[in-house]
């Protein structure tokens, strides 16, 4: 059979990066193993991507409780959340969430047990560095504000943004041509089960 080699480049910007996505086929009807890695990895990133939803994604995150807030002279600076983390605002803590990460990953620590441990080590650290112009507060179970609320509160309110596009049209169309070239060469959809973005 005759050897022919097979070349597709696609190059498309999205928010923060540019792709390139290159196939290379060995033999007709016989795609080579470097060929089939690069499909199946460049099939996984484009449903990763078509699954990923932002906005579900930022109202998960708001909902979520925090377990302690820090104040400093009665202004909201920090807070540490059961499930999202340390964040502060014009303090310093010297590495102590950092610190308490390690300690968690060498001990297992995880959830309120690890929220309760950061706290308790940015608290210390926080103290020795502001003094009694820190204030800890440890929110009861029941009644734990959400990461929403206590952004609010040390930010403002977030800025409205107007809804923009998820996919610009390079995206789409090397979607498109991927499709195809993934159905001819695994004879399967690539996107099944997928609500994909683009007309068939």
């Amino acid at each position: 059979m005759r050897t022919q080699e097979v070349k597709l480049t696609a190059i498309f910007a999205s928010q923060n990066f540019v792709h390139l996505a290159q196939v290379s086929e060995g033999h007709i009807g016989r795609p080579t193993e470097m060929a089939n890695e690069m499909l199946a990895r460049e099939r996984d990133h484009l449903r990763a991507k078509i699954e990923y939803d932002s906005k579900a994604q930022l109202e998960w995150q708001n909902a979520q409780p925090i377990y302690s807030g820090f104040r400093l002279n009665g202004e909201l600076v920090g807070m540490i959340g059961v499930n999202t983390g340390f964040t502060g605002s014009g303090i310093s803590d010297g590495g102590a969430y950092q610190r308490a990460i390690e300690v968690a990953k060498q001990t297992g620590l995880t959830g309120e047990a690890f929220a309760k441990y950061a706290t308790d080590q940015v608290s210390q650290a926080l103290k020795a560095r502001y003094g009694d112009r820190i204030e800890v507060e440890v929110y009861d179970t029941e009644n734990r504000p959400t990461s929403g609320e206590m952004h609010t509160e040390m930010f403002g309110p977030p800025a409205s943004t107007p809804d923009t596009p998820k996919f610009n049209d390079s995206e789409l169309a090397w979607m498109k041509v991927f499709a195809q070239l993934y159905s001819q060469n695994f004879g399967e959809d690539p996107f099944a089960g997928l609500d994909v973005p683009y007309d068939q």
